[in-house]
This record gives C-alpha cells, sequence and structure tokens, in this order.
C-alpha cells in the first residue's frame, strides 16, 4: 500500500462492525460495476477522534494507476460515503489524500441532509475536513503524515493567504500618546483618589 495515496472512512459510532461496513460497500461496488475493495480498522486513530465518536476505517489503495476501463475506489468516494450515511443511519465521511501531488477530496455525508464535499490542495481539505469532524487539524494531519504533522502545518502557518511569509512584529507596538481627555480623566481620577484617602483618615 502507497502511503502517498490514502482512502479512509470515518464513521460515528460504528461499534467496530466491520461485516456491516464490508457488506455496504460490496452493495456500492456492485452497483458500480467494480470489485469490492478491502476495507480494516485503523488501530493508531488519533485519540481525538476516539474521544469524538470516530471510527476510522482504511481502503488500501495499490500504487500507481489502474489500467484499462477499471476505476479506483477513491474515484467513487462520494457514493461510499453517502451510502455509509444511509445504512449506518449516522454521520460518515470520506476522505482521499494523494500526499505526492498535494491534494485532497473529502466527503461529509448525514441522513436527511445533503451531502458535502470538497476538494483541492491538501492543507485545505485537511482543515475543512478537521472542521466536519470537529477535531483539530493537527490530530487529523497526524493519522496521514505521522510525526511530520506539526512540521507540515506550521510551516503552512507561515505564510498568509496571498503566499508572502507573515513576519511577526520584532518589538510590541508602543501605546498612543495620552491626549487631552485622556489627561483630564486621569487628573479626576487622581483628585477622587485623594478625596477618598482624606476621606478614610478622618474616620480613623
Amino acid at each position: 500500500m502507497s502511503q502517498q495515496r490514502r482512502l479512509v472512512l470515518f464513521l460515528s459510532d460504528v461499534e467496530g462492525n466491520l461485516t456491516a461496513l464490508r457488506q455496504t460497500l460490496k452493495g456500492v461496488c456492485e452497483g458500480l460495476d467494480l470489485p469490492t475493495p478491502e476495507v480494516k480498522w485503523v488501530e493508531s486513530r488519533p485519540e481525538a477522534l476516539a474521544d469524538c465518536g470516530w471510527h476510522v476505517a482504511e481502503i488500501p489503495l495499490v500504487s500507481g494507476k489502474t489500467s484499462g476501463k477499471v476505476s479506483s475506489p477513491e474515484e467513487h468516494l462520494d457514493a461510499m460515503t453517502q451510502a455509509l450515511s444511509k445504512d449506518f443511519r449516522d454521520r460518515s465521511m470520506g476522505m482521499y489524500v494523494d500526499r505526492e501531488h498535494s491534494y485532497a477530496r473529502v466527503c461529509m455525508a448525514a441522513p436527511s441532509r445533503p451531502p458535502r464535499a470538497m476538494e483541492g490542495e491538501y492543507l485545505d481539505v485537511l482543515r475543512q475536513a478537521a472542521r466536519w469532524l470537529d477535531v483539530e487539524t493537527t490530530a487529523l494531519a497526524r493519522l496521514f503524515s505521522g510525526n511530520a504533522a506539526r512540521n507540515l502545518l506550521a510551516a503552512a502557518v507561515d505564510f498568509g493567504p496571498d503566499g508572502k511569509p507573515v513576519e511577526a512584529p520584532a518589538h510590541p507596538a508602543t501605546p498612543p500618546e495620552p491626549d487631552e481627555d485622556d489627561r483630564f480623566v486621569e487628573a479626576k481620577l487622581a483628585q477622587a483618589k485623594q478625596l477618598m484617602d482624606e476621606y478614610l483618615n478622618l474616620r480613623k
């Protein structure tokens, strides 16, 4: 299996029913005239995903492109995700990542709701997928990038939306000089404090 290309499924509160998951995928693939892919649970899912009730399964992908008229499972990501949501009657999300080409696609489906999908730059899709899963982006990145996740995101943060580096100011901005109104208020506060001190001294 190529770690550069991954097809991952996120299911809410499935309770480890891999047989039902395989049955749903089989039904989708038969309808598309595709061979049924293998599927397995991801044992080393990030703790944040587990805390939110997400079970993570993966469909291993072969290296390179398939030949002939046989399409790859990731080409039918949306259909798989929607079928899982319908059969399990809960939220499901599918995500395909091609890190070599910095590309990703994600689809989120929920019962009685239209599916939502996004594709494009890997980091942009990763951030959106994390929002849909209600987890931090670093937690989801760790699933695909391992220990390199934090460095990858840190490098992305260093650039603004226009692609130019965003530099932090060397020194904090100095506060503006007080104007006439500020000085008037400060004088009144000092006068009130003096009167209060005199009043307290008289009561002793």
